[in-house]
């Protein structure tokens, strides 16, 4: 299948509107800067914007989760943790305990991480986010077959999801299922290569992909000679047992 080719650009422009919900931003205010360096994936132009609005503005829930959110992609999980909460607690919405749920994931905190899923499914059970979320939760705590079924509800509901698949895809290969692994990172690149990860330190697609096609490849047979010196040394063992 052809990759389709403007899916970024739409990517980037639902997560403009996930992460500003119902908030109009004066065009050349600090929210409207922020919202434009997330499009750009500047998250250090996001940070700025958003620390000039928060000193006019403390309380500002839109511009705590865009903080949040690039301090999660800086590597900077703790603090990302500790501002959404702050968001949280003004204004709790599925989009903002996924936000959190996923700098949890990156600590490694998973049932954190599930609590966040499940908090935002209450809220909204159709958000496939969240469902993504509860997938990496349940699969870090080494629940594989939940995790497999809470993906595939998430992409029932977004089919089109490029993460989705890529988290398909590695539940598939912690259970052992390379091929299946591998058709679902394959469908995950064909929809977005360069798509923005959660956070810096998950694999990429393409390490993915690699791992998968690594353990879908033939064990070489073992070559004739070393097959039948080590039939050779059990036999010679055996004949030295019954000797004895």
């Amino acid at each position: 299948m052809a990759p389709i080719r403007f899916l970024p650009a739409c990517t980037a422009l639902l997560l403009l509107l996930f992460l500003v919900p119902c908030c109009s931003l004066a065009a050349d205010g600090p929210g409207a800067r922020a919202a434009s360096a997330v499009a750009e994936r500047d998250w250090d132009g996001v940070l700025a914007a958003a620390d000039e609005g928060l000193a006019a503005e403390p309380g500002n829930v839109t511009l705590l989760c865009m903080r949040g959110y690039a301090l999660r992609k800086l590597g900077n999980y703790l603090e990302a943790a500790a501002v959404v909460s702050e968001a949280i607690a003004l204004d709790p919405k599925p989009v903002r305990y996924s936000n959190r749920g996923y700098a949890y994931l990156a600590m490694g905190n998973y049932s954190a991480a599930l609590a966040d899923a499940e908090a935002a499914l209450l809220l909204d059970p159709a958000d496939a986010t969240s469902w993504g979320v509860k997938a990496m939760a349940l699969a870090g705590a080494g629940e594989l077959a939940g995790a497999e079924s809470a993906v595939d509800r998430g992409l029932a509901l977004a089919p089109a999801s490029a993460h989705l698949w890529h988290v398909r895809g590695e539940i598939l290969l912690a259970a052992g299922n390379a091929t299946g692994a591998a058709a679902a990172l394959n469908r995950s690149l064909d929809l977005d290569p360069g798509y923005s990860l959660p956070w810096p330190g998950m694999p990429t697609t393409q390490d993915d992909l690699a791992a998968a096609m690594q353990a879908a490849a033939p064990t070489p047979a073992a070559p004739v000679g070393a097959v039948l010196a080590v039939a050779g040394i059990l036999m010679a063992s055996a004949w030295s047992l019954r000797r004895r």
